[in-house]
């Protein structure tokens, strides 16, 4: 290897520095705020998000049918 491709390289490489440099700490932050999640797991049962609200409403709906079914 001669000195202009030694050259060439060592450009190269101080070239890439910022870029690796700018890669690491997206990393380091990306974990930094993954371990920063909330305390409070949510339960997951399978189903899609969008049907939560519609399968909540339909057991709420359902267990007041069956109360007011059992009461005298």
């Amino acid at each position: 290897m001669n000195k202009a491709q030694h050259w060439r390289r060592i450009v190269l490489w101080l070239g890439s520095f910022p870029a690796i440099a700018a890669f690491v700490l997206l990393i380091m932050v990306l974990m930094l705020g993954d371990s920063a999640a909330p305390a409070i797991p949510k339960k997951l049962d399978g189903s899609h998000p969008a049907q939560h609200g519609v399968q909540s409403a339909e057991l709420e709906s359902q267990g007041s049918e069956s109360i007011s079914s059992e009461s005298p």
